[in-house]
C-alpha cells in the first residue's frame, strides 16, 4: 500500500525566511499543515502560505508546542495522511528526506514506530548522541554519531524535528501533553511509546541541521559543559517536565530519572557561565517546586508573580534633563 506522508511545521512569529522553508517542504510532500503558535498573528504572510498550497491553523499558543502539534495532527489524520512528520518552523530537509525516511518505516513489519533523523546542533558544530536508558535496571547508555553511519538505531528519545510519527502510533499512544507546554513534549511521548511497545529509532542515513537554544561548549579539564542561555520560562518548563516524567515512567523505565542530569546540567550553566542568574535560578527553583508536587500548565498559570519576575524587563532611567543656553 503506498504511503501518504503529511508534515506539520510549528510556527511561531514566522518570518518570509519561515515561508521559503514551508515552500522547501511542500516542494517534498504535498500535505503541508502550518500551525501559528503567536499571540499575533501576521494575517498577510497567512495568505501567501494559503496561495502555495499551505494550510494555516492558528493556535495562538493554546497547549504550547503541544498544542500545535494536536491540531497539525488531527488536521493530517482527517486527509488520511499515515506517515506524520514534524518540524520546526526554520527546519530545512535535503531532498531525498522524505524518500529515506518513508524507506525506512516501510522497512519495519509492524504499523508502530518513531523514527528521527540523526540530529547536528549548528551551535556546537557536533552531533546530537543517542541516549540510551536501561529498563529493567538503572543505567544509561551515549551513542556518538558519525557522518557515515548509515540505517536505523533504537533508542530512548529523539527529538520532534525531523521525526515521523506512523498514523497507527499517533491513535494508540493518543495526544501530545499539552499540560507539558513545551519543554520534553517529545520525550514524554517516546517514553510513553517505549512503556507501551512501541519502538523508537534514529535514521543515521539523514541528517537534520538544529539549533539546541543558543548552546555554547566549554572544556574545564576533561570534562565538556555546555551553556545553554536558555530564557528563564524554557528553563521552568524544562526542570519541571524532566521531574514530571521521571515519575510518571517510574516503573517502566527504571533509568527514566536519569533524564534530570539535564536539570543539574542546566544549574550548572547558569551558575557558571550566565548573565541574568537570580531570574534563570528563581525560574528552576520554581520547575523543580512545580515537578515534585505535578503542578503542570503554562507557567503564566501556575506561577503568575514567578513569571512577571522572570519576564520582567529592565526600564532604563530617563536621562537627566539638561538645560541649554540660548542666545536672543
Amino acid at each position: 500500500m503506498k504511503s501518504i506522508p503529511g508534515s506539520l511545521a510549528v510556527l511561531f512569529n514566522p518570518t518570509e525566511k519561515h515561508v521559503e522553508n514551508l515552500l522547501g517542504l511542500k516542494k517534498l510532500c504535498e500535505m503541508v499543515v502550518a500551525v501559528d503558535n503567536s499571540q499575533r498573528v501576521d494575517l498577510g504572510l497567512h495568505q501567501r502560505m494559503r496561495n502555495l498550497g499551505i494550510h494555516v491553523i492558528v493556535n495562538s499558543n493554546h497547549g504550547g508546542i503541544a498544542g500545535a502539534f494536536n491540531r497539525g495532527m488531527e488536521w493530517l489524520l482527517e486527509k488520511q495522511c499515515d506517515l506524520l512528520f514534524t518540524f520546526d518552523q526554520d527546519s530545512t530537509v535535503s531532498e531525498d528526506f522524505f524518500v529515506k525516511m518513508i524507506e525506512a518505516c516501510c522497512s519495519l513489519d509492524h504499523p508502530y514506530f518513531l523514527i528521527g533523523p540523526k540530529i547536528y546542533d549548528t551551535n556546537v558544530d557536533h552531533y546530537i548522541p543517542l541516549l540510551i536508558l536501561g529498563e529493567a535496571k538503572v543505567s544509561a547508555k551515549f551513542i556518538f554519531m558519525r557522518d557515515e553511519d548509515q540505517g536505523l538505531i533504537p533508542c530512548t528519545s529523539v527529538i520532534s524535528s525531523g521525526c515521523v510519527i506512523s498514523a497507527e502510533t499517533y491513535r494508540k499512544l493518543g495526544a501530545f501533553r499539552e499540560d507539558y507546554f513545551i519543554d520534553y513534549v517529545d520525550a514524554d511521548y517516546c517514553f510513553r511509546a517505549r512503556s507501551q511497545g512501541v519502538p523508537v529509532f534514529s535514521n543515521t542515513s539523514l541528517t537534520m541541521k538544529h539549533e539546541l537554544g543558543d548552546a555554547t561548549d566549554h572544556k574545564i579539564g576533561s570534562l565538556d559543559l555546555v551553556q545553554w542561555n536558555y530564557s528563564p520560562p524554557r528553563l521552568y518548563y524544562a526542570a519541571r517536565n524532566g521531574l514530571n516524567i521521571a515519575w510518571c515512567y517510574r516503573s517502566s523505565l527504571r533509568s527514566a530519572f536519569l533524564i534530570n542530569l539535564m536539570t543539574l546540567s542546566l544549574f550548572l550553566s547558569v551558575l557558571l557561565y550566565e548573565n541574568n542568574k537570580l531570574r534563570k535560578m528563581v525560574a528552576l527553583i520554581a520547575g523543580v517546586f512545580d515537578g515534585l508536587f505535578g503542578r503542570l500548565g503554562s507557567m503564566d498559570t501556575r506561577q503568575p508573580l514567578i513569571t512577571a519576575f522572570c519576564t520582567q524587563t529592565k526600564s532604563r532611567k530617563p536621562a537627566p534633563y539638561k538645560q541649554v543656553k540660548t542666545t536672543l
